[in-house]
């Protein structure tokens, strides 16, 4: 008898998110704060737009979840049913059933 803990994926995002948010912070404050160079300044906005898509992006997963067209469904632009091997095999059986001479009234 083992012990498990089980953790959500959305905990796990979460976590993820705060991780990448810390290290860019870290980033920011202990590399880039120092402008010592001119390249300092132009790495210092890199970070802080990388750590402004973090968080936005965390407020987007967390907002708009239900709005977004989830994968394999008719809203999904990119979801091609055909492309499936099963699918497309399917799509050709039934193809040439109905070129067959006579068939229908049947299935």
């Amino acid at each position: 008898m083992g012990r498990t803990i089980e953790v959500s994926g959305g905990s796990l995002r979460f976590t993820l998110y705060a991780l990448q948010l810390g290290a860019l912070a870290a980033v920011l404050l202990f590399v880039v704060s120092p402008f010592d160079s001119a390249a300092g300044v132009p790495l210092a906005l890199l970070f802080g737009a990388l750590g402004i898509a973090t968080v936005y992006g965390l407020w987007r997963r967390r907002t708009d979840s239900g709005c977004s067209p989830q994968a394999r469904t008719a809203e999904d632009i990119t979801y091609d049913p055909i492309a499936d091997p099963g699918q497309a095999a399917r799509h050709r059986w039934e193809k040439t059933v109905r070129r067959l001479p006579g068939g229908d009234d049947e299935d």
